[in-house]
């Protein structure tokens, strides 16, 4: 009797760990490409917006949090004050740092790395510090070639069908600033400057939708091998104000450990995905 019920016991243990989810993690080096003056594609074209019912945004609360603290620390890019205010107080305090802040439109270029804490856990999706980022030799030979880099990140995550995986949100490089959305800028004690305007950060519900060069979602899913979709917009002002965006979507299957190069006229984008703690 005693027999049958250890044998139970080892049954369950091995079919536990058998169908325990595995853990991966994934480094993703995203870069811009050199201008190509004799380019033939139309960027001119419109896209449906990239979106998914089950999405995950990991970069915009680490870049409000550090805003924050930055704020907090008396940051000149929460500084709110009137004319009057920069002529009788030359060391003026920052703002109440509370919700009434929009932290994300304070950067007007995000890090290319985002500066995550290390960790070493198995329990929900987090970023890589840069620490455990593994692309150093591939970053420095981009920057020897004249590419810049606007994304250098990496997170670990459990795996998932294509049902249940959800896509990530990824946003990198500079701000692009519609023209309406500004303030005059008081940096200035003698006057006020109309022409360097600064942005507005402070919660406007009219507000139109904040961009950046680099915006979409990135989801990885396991069906048997690893398959990778990309949908981004990548985006830029041109002269006479106007943004212009071109989509980069991309579906592909990977194979762990190995190094995925993905091109686009606008960008590049190197992957790899390695096997975490299995």
């Amino acid at each position: 009797m005693l027999l049958k019920k250890s044998l139970v016991v080892l049954c369950c243990l091995f079919s536990s760990t058998a169908f325990a989810e595995r853990w991966f993690e994934v480094e993703v080096l995203v870069f811009k490409q050199l201008p190509a003056p004799y380019l033939q594609e139309d960027f001119s074209l419109k896209h449906k917006a990239i979106e998914d019912k089950n999405t995950l945004d990991l970069l915009t609360p680490l870049y409000k949090e550090q805003a924050m603290q930055a704020c907090i620390d008396g940051d000149e890019r929460f500084q709110k004050r009137s004319f009057t205010d920069s002529l009788v107080n030359l060391n003026p305090q920052s703002n109440v740092c509370d919700d009434s802040i929009d932290y994300i439109q304070s950067y007007d270029e995000l890090p290319v790395t985002p500066i995550a804490e290390t960790q070493e856990t198995m329990e929900q999706t987090y970023l890589l510090s840069p620490e455990q980022l593994q692309f150093k030799t591939q970053y420095t030979e981009l920057v020897r070639k004249g590419l810049t880099p606007i994304l250098h990140t990496g997170w670990r995550f459990e795996e998932a069908s294509k049902s249940r995986a959800p896509s990530v949100r990824l946003i990198a490089g500079k701000h692009i600033r519609n023209n309406i959305n500004t303030i005059p800028s008081y940096s200035n004690p003698d006057f006020i400057s109309l022409l360097n305007s600064q942005p507005k950060l402070f919660n406007d519900p009219d507000k139109l939708n904040v961009n950046w060069e680099l915006e979409g979602l990135f989801k990885i899913h396991l069906r048997h091998y690893l398959y990778i979709t990309a949908d981004f917009d990548i985006s830029q002002k041109l002269e006479n104000g106007d943004i212009e965006s071109a989509r980069f979507s991309q579906f592909r299957r990977v194979i762990s450990s190995e190094i995925h190069y993905f091109d686009h006229p606008r960008m590049g984008m190197i992957v790899q995905i390695r096997k975490f703690n299995h």
